[in-house]
């Protein structure tokens, strides 16, 4: 299937109409399979190393080589074994660490769907959808102005694969495979005026569409416009207007032309291996490690993005994002909000008194249903009387009061099926939780397997951020091998990975005293450059217990890094973040000030709705608790070095200072029950009191020309951490600190 030129919009009005749509379908099928005699029956949940009894072709094969040898007795043949000498003698020997050269190997070969979709075992290419010079318009509901996503080339081809083996059974395998050629953002330059007709949509022209292949000068408008990279403006004139007022629509070009590509590899249900021509041979088990089979599998990667916005462009985007891509219908977040309060509530009961309330309110909508079907047979023959005698107003009064009966019924039957649909659910919850907790229980010992994994990957990345015009630049920011990967394995736990190779920022202001505004403080020369890592966060998440999220290990790793800000481009981000936030006023109130009138205020908060509202009830705490809080089992950030250089205002400012040499000492965390925003807030303030008195110290020896001996924290710091402050009582480093700020006091006065 090949479409040229599409044109489609996705505005607020589009959104209503679409979701009104499916939610009367989703309702209707919904309605007709609660009301099925199979919504209460009783089901299994298979365990997934229960393999499949297949037919007698395939039983010896399994039954040789279920019965040949396991990775346990594999390690403890000689092979495995002279492997596991040598390496105690070369650790014994010589602790020097060399790195592995991976020639020819990128970090888009590394990545899972990529792989999965890239097998050479392909049977059929089932679908193959081309978007030939398509464009859509997003057009938000908070702010002004539209944004058109362009593609030279979109395509989507859907294959089928061999069936591979997972836990001793068959099952097969789709991929899809997506890519965008030459795709481009455009966004309106002014805020205009706010529209939701698609009739004065500026649509692209071909030229701004295809592909580009050479800059030569062809016409008037190569030679006087912005040309074709990020930045450029495209206009229908050329040139300036007499009249401001009817100036035509100028569209900026917030993303020049990129490429991206998204893969899916999806492994469903078990295959008869007797309807196959060719049956695939079992996976060897003799590797040491265990390779990933079967797992469900999303890859996005970029390649080169260059972006450049302004602010109100910016927050089109967030607009776009939160109330077009992201938008929950209130009704929708209501039902949400319904259905956890009616899970907190159902985990105080038990399953056989979840299943009587089931039946009478399946009963009950049983009854309705029919009364409303003959309610609207009475309205249909009402109707037809009307029209053979149009004189009677009688008949029109009747079929007036059917027509309202008929719709409190649907209006009824729609809510009960919408509190019945969320019951059964949450039966049916009830029984999964409780078979995998039997599953894990008896398969303990056999190990946890990934079940579904999310990639997200680009390559380079420069963002300018820009003045109201749209072309006058205030930074630049450049990410390079950014990758984030999430990882739902077997025993309902999660790991989140982000990774991200390089990063700097740059001042683009005029007279600034520093233009680079965050940086490496310096590059490994040993590592190539696309296997660096500057940032990484791990996240390995557990069940929730509760409905608390549990979070058992959380560490950030961050190399060293170098910091030169200034205040008028803290004012200029602030501005560009935030424009409708006076910097100036903000300036006047210290920020000590702040968390202290929010903490007086928040305790008489919490006091009224405990009196006056009255005492709430168990469920609504336990929803409440679960929906803010985390369970942090552990948290660690190892120390970071951090180089610091900071410009006020003014020529001369007590607040300056020039590349100052901090070290931010590891900070943990252990069993604390926190919010986002607690933890964000305890990290604030631990970096604050580290960073700190290290920051003051220096100033003091800069200002009275004294030698830096060590710049680095003292060591009863790093002893406190590692083996915590009731070690650390004795105190004889705290008379050598109490007998050195007094001998600076004095020198001071």
């Amino acid at each position: 299937l090949v479409v040229y030129g599409l044109k489609g919009a996705w505005t607020r009005h589009n959104r209503l109409v679409v979701f009104s749509l499916l939610d009367s379908y989703q309702k209707t099928v919904i309605l007709k399979k609660n009301l099925s005699t199979e919504a209460l029956r009783c089901f299994k949940v298979e365990s997934q190393n229960t393999p499949q009894k297949v037919r007698s072709q395939t039983n010896t094969s399994q039954t040789s080589v279920s019965a040949g040898p396991s990775p346990i007795s594999n390690l403890q043949s000689s092979h495995a074994a002279s492997m596991l000498q040598k390496l105690v003698a070369e650790s014994e020997a010589n602790s020097m660490v060399f790195i592995e050269e991976m020639e020819g190997t990128t970090r888009e070969q590394k990545l899972y769907g990529v792989s999965a979709c890239e097998t050479d075992d392909v049977l059929q290419k089932k679908w193959l959808i081309e978007l030939v010079n398509s464009q859509v318009m997003l057009r938000g509901c908070e702010t002004s102005g539209y944004v058109i996503v362009s593609a030279a080339k979109a395509k989507l081809l859907q294959r089928l694969h061999m069936p591979v083996w997972k836990n001793r059974s068959l099952v097969s395998k789709t991929t899809w495979v997506g890519s965008f050629e030459c795709m481009q953002y455009y966004a309106t330059v002014d805020a205009g005026v706010p529209s939701s007709s698609v009739d004065d949509v500026m649509w692209l022209s071909l030229d701004n569409i295809e592909e580009r292949e050479s800059m030569i000068i062809s016409d008037l408008p190569d030679l006087v416009g912005s040309g074709h990279s990020v930045g450029g403006v495209v206009s229908s004139t050329v040139g300036a207007t007499s009249d401001p007022d009817s100036a035509p629509i100028q569209l900026q070009r917030i993303v020049s032309r990129c490429g991206c590509q998204f893969y899916y590899a999806s492994f469903g249900e078990n295959v008869d291996p007797s309807n196959l021509e060719e049956v695939p041979p079992l996976p060897e088990d003799n590797d040491l490690w265990e390779q990933e089979v079967g797992v469900d599998c999303f890859t996005l990667t970029h390649h080169d993005l260059d972006i450049c916005t302004n602010s109100l462009q910016y927050a089109m985007i967030l607009d776009l994002v939160n109330n077009l891509l992201l938008y929950v219908e209130p009704r929708k977040k209501e039902a949400t909000n319904r259905l956890q309060y009616m899970r907190f509530q159902l985990q105080l009961c038990s399953v056989e008194d979840q299943r009587e309330p089931i039946l009478v309110l399946q009963e009950n909508i049983r009854s309705l249903l029919s009364n409303s079907r003959r309610l609207e047979k009475e309205a249909y023959v009402k109707h037809k009387q009307y029209l053979e005698n149009p004189d009677r107003g009688d008949y029109l009064d009747q079929l007036h009061m059917l027509d309202n009966q008929i719709y409190e019924h649907k209006e009824q039957l729609n809510s009960m099926n919408e509190e019945l649909t969320m019951m059964i659910s949450c039966f049916k919850e009830t029984q999964i939780i409780a078979s995998r907790s039997r599953q894990r229980a008896s398969s303990h010992d056999k190990g946890v397997s990934p079940s579904r994994r999310s990639e997200v990957c680009f390559k380079h990345a420069q963002w300018r951020l820009t003045d109201a015009d749209g072309q006058l630049g205030i930074s630049d920011l450049i990410l390079s091998n950014f990758l984030y990967s999430k990882v739902a394995k077997t025993d309902d736990s999660v790991e989140h990975l982000l990774e991200l190779g390089y990063v700097k920022m740059s001042n683009l202001l005029p007279n600034q005293a520093y233009k680079v505004v965050l940086q490496p403080t310096e590059m490994q020369s040993k590592i190539p450059l696309d296997r660096q890592c500057l940032l990484r966060i791990y996240c390995r998440e557990k069940a929730p217990v509760g409905g608390i999220s549990i979070k058992e290990h959380l560490e950030v790793n961050l190399v060293p890094i170098t910091i030169g800000l200034t205040e008028a481009l803290y004012k200029a981000m602030l501005k560009f973040f935030f424009p409708g936030r006076d910097t100036e006023k903000g300036d006047d109130h210290s920020e000590d000030e702040e968390p202290v009138s929010s903490s007086n205020k928040k305790p008489f908060k919490q006091k009224r709705s405990a009196t006056f509202y009255g005492e709430r009830d168990d469920i609504e705490k336990m929803k409440e608790r679960a929906d803010k809080n985390h369970t942090f089992f552990s948290i660690k950030i190892p120390e970071v070095p951090l180089r610091v250089s900071y410009k006020g205002k003014k020529d001369k400012n007590i607040e300056d200072v020039h590349e100052l040499s901090l070290l931010l000492s590891t900070i943990e965390y252990h069993n604390k029950t926190w919010t986002w925003l607690d933890l964000l807030m305890a990290l604030k303030n631990d970096a604050k009191k580290i960073l700190l008195s290290q920051a003051i110290k220096q100033k003091l020896l800069k200002s009275r020309n004294i030698p830096e001996t060590d710049n680095q924290p003292q060591e009863d710091e790093k002893a406190m951490i590692l083996l915590g402050p009731q070690h650390l009582a004795g105190g004889g480093d705290k008379t050598l600190k109490k007998s050195f700020l007094s001998r600076m006091r004095k020198d001071h006065h």
